[in-house]
């Protein structure tokens, strides 16, 4: 699945993350790049989360629906690609 995720630049703190539709699910990472790969890592671990307790993921939002979100006002959008049948539940 391909999450949309919102970055914002954080002045003298770095970047923190957000994917709208996965509640809970956010970061905050130094540099642009490392913000992006915790952002995957953290949306893995959401969808792991979510199916150790039967919960399906959910579907990623519209893109050009979440950009018109007020909140969401001044970041950069990026899309996070995650193969959910990798997603495995935990034993």
């Amino acid at each position: 699945m391909r999450y949309p995720v919102v970055v914002h630049n954080i002045e003298f703190a770095g970047y923190g993350a957000i994917a709208p539709d996965l509640p809970h699910c956010h970061c905050h990472g130094e540099t642009l790049d490392g913000t992006l790969q915790k952002m995957a890592e953290t949306i893995a671990e959401r969808l792991e989360g979510l199916q150790a307790v039967g919960d399906p993921a959910p579907e990623p939002g519209d893109l050009d629906l979440l950009r018109q979100n007020p909140a969401f006002a001044g970041g950069l959008w990026a899309i996070i690609d995650v193969v959910t049948n990798e997603v495995s539940p935990k034993s």
